[in-house]
């Protein structure tokens, strides 16, 4: 079984939220409590919608970013902000409630309304201390919320299915509690219960039958239709045509160009370039970075190598010259066959990718570059390739000096000693590997903010102070 460790950060959130006085719990899946605090999963925190606005200075002021999610999952009075972690550069997701929201995917159709009822069954989890419901009122909201969410496919079916994780979770609530609180709070709640609901109640604890949640499911579901946001008929048309436009995107996405299906930065997103010598940790750091970032952002790499190409959530963005950077017999050929013609398109393609890459920086997006176009080195680290005084230099020194239009906001350049270099990548040029490594320090990239970062370290030290910083500069 995972063992999950408590953030410094979620604990000093906790702190702040108590002391400001604000009202508010982790309001589902408290099984997965601990997880939620290591940042692994979400934080589903309801707030009292009256103490909003001290919530909101209260999480700005602890460096949270709020972001802002695409039209397949925002729903009113729902927001999502992010945290950090300092020791293990975790990033936490504040899934923010200001009502008890549920239903169908994509649409969350149905506001439950018992906000004041809730504040009043309040307990505290014995592990972390954070405010969570009290088992019976958790039982009875997950209940309506497995009818609420199931698919309509399933809906019809005889016997319909219940994941497996929410069938757990039902159990290990209703062993905490009993059918007569269960009945007493649903008075309270002016929610009927089934006439044989002892005998059900005790049928789940034992054998865990579908249908006998499904029968108190839907049973709670049913006298909760006055509280729909919007009617089943539509919420189901919006929920397919939300997952048409997602399926369809992914597809047209291979051909067109990354499509943001992640959320983005409420306050403009960035550009951020590793460059360094072979050895360095350049490709390794920023797969790494990437992964980190799209948990809960939109974020995507570009690659400006020999074979320049975009990689957005797990698929390489097809492009019309890719026939011409592969490393097949092919590419091979129709290098030869074009000449120098060559570096003027590779560098024409590099240019298009950046210009993308501002873009989609400017509408929230976060774009991870693994090395970056310069003009101050020639021959290498991404530098010009032809001598001057050709057609071809020409067209590519035109092709360079369009580079600066499209700057990185943030360029890490990963500083690598020679002897370090050379252990790591052995089968490389050992005086080439030295030659990078001496004139990667005199780059310079126009405006953009440089940070250098001693690559020499341990790569988990490393890891994390990037982390540290681009979380700054977020």
């Amino acid at each position: 079984m995972t063992e999950y460790v408590v953030t410094k950060e979620s604990e000093r959130l906790l702190h702040e939220l108590f002391g400001k006085q604000i009202r508010f719990a982790h309001w589902k899946s408290n099984g997965h409590l601990l997880k939620s605090l290591e940042g692994k999963t979400d934080l589903d925190l309801l707030i009292h919608p009256d103490d909003r606005p001290k919530f909101e200075v209260c999480l700005t002021g602890l460096g949270y970013k709020k972001i802002i999610s695409q039209a397949w999952s925002s729903y009113p009075l729902v927001e999502d902000w992010l945290g950090f972690d300092e020791q293990t550069g975790n990033l936490l997701h504040i899934h923010t409630h200001y009502a008890l929201v549920t239903g169908i995917q994509h649409v969350k159709h149905l506001y439950l309304p018992w906000l004041e009822q809730f504040f009043q069954h309040i307990v505290y989890d014995a592990a972390t201390g954070w405010p969570i419901p009290k088992p019976a009122l958790e039982s009875i909201i997950l209940f309506i919320r497995i009818w609420a969410k199931m698919p309509p496919y399933e809906r019809i079916k005889s016997d319909p299915t219940i994941p497996y994780y929410l069938k757990d979770e039902l159990v290990s609530l209703l062993s905490k509690t009993s059918p007569v609180e269960i009945s007493q709070l649903c008075k309270e709640l002016q929610l009927k219960v089934p006439s044989d609901f002892n005998y059900t109640f005790s049928s789940i604890l034992v054998s865990q039958k579908s249908e006998d949640i499904l029968n108190v499911s839907t049973y709670f579901y049913d006298q909760l239709k006055p509280y729909y946001r919007t009617p089943w008929s539509v919420s189901l048309l919006k929920s397919h045509l939300y997952k048409l436009r997602i399926k369809s995107s992914q597809v047209s996405a291979r051909f067109s160009g990354p499509f943001r299906f992640g959320k983005t930065l409420e306050k403009g997103g960035k550009v951020i370039a590793f460059v360094g010598s072979d050895g360095s940790g350049k490709s390794t750091l920023t797969r790494d970075i990437l992964n980190w970032l799209t948990y809960k952002l939109d974020a995507h790499y570009f690659y400006f190598g020999k074979n320049p190409f975009i990689f957005s959530y797990n698929k390489q963005i097809i492009s019309k010259t890719d026939l011409l950077f592969k490393h097949d017999k092919l590419s091979q050929i129709l290098k030869k066959l074009i000449g120098n013609s060559y570096y003027p398109i590779l560098i024409s393609r590099k240019v298009e990718m950046l210009e993308h890459a501002k873009k989609m920086s400017l509408t929230g997006s976060v774009v991870i570059c693994d090395r970056f176009p310069q003009l101050d080195v020639k021959g290498m680290n991404d530098g010009p390739a032809l001598l001057p005084n050709s057609w071809c230099a020409d067209l590519e020194m035109k092709q360079f000096i369009k580079v600066r239009n499209y700057e990185a906001d943030l360029v890490f350049r990963l500083l690598v000693s020679p002897e370090v270099a050379c252990t790591r990548k052995p089968e490389h040029n050992v005086k080439m590997i030295k030659l990078k490594c001496e004139n990667i320090s005199k780059i310079s990239f126009g405006n953009s903010e440089v940070i250098e970062i001693d690559a020499d370290q341990p790569y988990e030290q490393v890891l994390l102070r990037v982390k540290q910083e681009i979380w700054k500069r977020l």
